[in-house]
């Protein structure tokens, strides 16, 4: 029997940090669970809200690698005195090589609160190339209803897929035996004759692919392996 699991966005963990908000699929911060542990490499799964004036600073964390996917407002990433913009549509990818916190900002001085999401895991490759910034397959020249891989360029021990969804749509991710862990950002999604709602994740390891169909008009899928 595989170790199949659901992490069902109404567990999560939400905690405040001065006038910024994160909610934690596992555990982070003063939110602990037994059931909540890292994933084998993934370590942290976090949704975080940065008030329009404020600043975040994540702490560093040694031997990782972090994804940032920007979903409302753009940011503003300043780390090793290097500050760089990250808009919606793109994903920012970076290391703890020097063990410096970043700080991060939403790019406008007024309006609603910034939200982006944070997927963290232990890596043993030191990659010169970080931090990067990506495009996602988002705008009209990527096909929609298909997972894409991100980052094929950067030298990494796992891989990251996103897809969007536009319409009712089913598509087969073939991947191989490793672990897997599908994120729903936006919409609804059948994975693996499992539903996921919007912030839920599930866990499949040592399936072959995955068949994945989105319920929604629209949706946002993450699906990490290693």
């Amino acid at each position: 029997m595989q170790d199949i699991r659901i992490y069902i966005a109404e567990q999560r963990g939400e905690t405040s940090i001065g006038t910024h908000l994160v909610r934690s699929t596992l555990n982070y911060g003063s939110f602990a669970a037994p059931h909540r542990e890292a994933i084998g490499r993934l370590q942290q799964v976090n949704s975080w809200q940065v008030a329009p004036q404020g600043i975040l600073e994540l702490p560093p964390s040694q031997d990782t690698v972090s994804f940032l996917i920007p979903l409302v407002g753009d940011l503003l990433v300043t780390m090793d005195g290097q500050t760089y913009t990250v808009p919606v549509g793109t994903i920012f990818v970076h290391n703890f090589e020097n063990n410096t916190a970043i700080h991060i900002k939403a790019s406008t001085e007024v309006g609603e609160p910034a939200i982006f999401q944070e997927f963290v895991l232990n890596s043993t490759i030191n990659n010169p190339t970080l931090p990067h910034i990506v495009n996602l397959p988002l705008s009209s020249s990527f096909e929609k209803n298909k997972m894409y891989p991100v980052g094929t360029d950067l030298a990494t021990d796992f891989q990251f897929y996103f897809g969007a969804f536009a319409g009712k749509h089913d598509f087969e991710l073939q991947i191989g035996q490793d672990h897997k862990n599908a994120f729903a950002l936006d919409g609804n999604f059948e994975v693996e004759e499992r539903i996921l709602y919007p912030s839920d994740g599930l866990y499949l390891p040592y399936s072959n692919n995955l068949d994945i169909e989105c319920l929604s008009a629209t949706g946002l899928l993450v699906v990490l392996c290693f």
